[in-house]
């Protein structure tokens, strides 16, 4: 008698726990149901946008106009993965809600992640000017000035360092890695061990892949006043580490007093800043 009770009382224990467990299962289910009904809802205020297989891709699925509705799915890099009209792909989140009309661009530069990054800063002056001002100053004027000129194009341009600050050089690729960089610039100035003996500026690329980004901008930066002395392979740890096209230009012999008077210049910052802008849309139109 004892042991039919105990039979029975296991039996009841398996048929709760089952219980239990189908529960849980419908709940999931549920749970899984609202969450694929209720997926958040986007507006497109753009007036057209292109969706990409991939974040940064240049493959297109299809083209999204004004006022139309996608279903998020989720965000990576800057970019939000959605649903439109049954075809899954990708959009630059920073242009969803932008004026910016992708069929009229006659490059991709809008769909872009530059990260710039102003050589030294803080404790690290970098190298000096026969006058001991320091490689760091001008690093972040430039960068400040491409940024500035950038903000036309629609990109998404983000800082290593916005002010006279120590970064540390393994995190500059970090971040560029980190935020799904696109484009990677990193500002320098050159220096001799005897001063007034070297003049010019130079395109450095580590990766082959960077290789005809660094021509790109350097044929751009041709219509400068200083020689150009095209583009060299660099080991430098700024664009070794970086995982996508990367480029240090070292835009003048700091202590060459030529290259200084250029160097120190507001409109020779507003030069190079130009013509790199100019560089970035020719490249980006390929």
């Amino acid at each position: 008698m004892r042991r039919a009770q105990r039979q029975k009382k296991h039996f009841n224990i398996l048929q709760l726990l089952r219980l239990l467990i189908l529960l849980a299962v419908c709940g999931l289910i549920w749970l899984g149901i609202d969450h694929f009904v209720h997926r958040q809802k986007i507006t497109v205020t753009a007036p057209a946008l292109v969706m990409r297989q991939a974040p940064n891709s240049s493959k297109a699925v299809v083209t999204v106009t004004k006022n139309k509705t996608v279903t998020y799915l989720q965000q990576k890099n800057g970019w939000d993965k959605v649903r439109y009209h049954g075809r899954t792909g990708w959009l630059p989140t920073w242009l969803i809600h932008s004026d910016y009309n992708a069929t009229t661009a006659t490059n991709r530069l809008a769909e872009q992640t530059i990260v710039i990054d102003p050589g030294h800063g803080g404790s690290d002056s970098g190298a000096l000017a026969t006058n001991d001002t320091e490689e760091k100053r001008y690093t972040l004027k430039m960068a400040l000035a491409l940024k500035q000129q950038l903000k036309s194009s629609y990109a998404r341009v983000i800082l290593t360092r916005d002010s006279d600050q120590t970064v540390a050089l393994a995190s500059r690729p970090a971040l560029a890695n980190k935020r799904g960089a696109s484009l990677f610039i990193s500002f320098h100035f050159d220096s001799t061990p005897v001063a007034n003996t070297a003049s010019g500026f130079t395109a450095y690329y580590y990766h082959a892949a960077s290789k005809p980004f660094a021509k790109a901008l350097s044929k751009s930066l041709g219509g400068l006043g200083l020689t150009n002395r095209g583009t060299a392979y660099g080991n430098f740890q700024v664009i070794r580490d970086s995982q996508m096209p990367a480029v240090l230009l070292e835009m003048g012999y700091i202590n060459d007093y030529t290259d200084y008077q250029y160097i120190s210049s507001a409109a020779y910052q507003q030069h190079v800043a130009q013509l790199v802008y100019e560089g970035l849309q020719r490249y980006t139109a390929n």
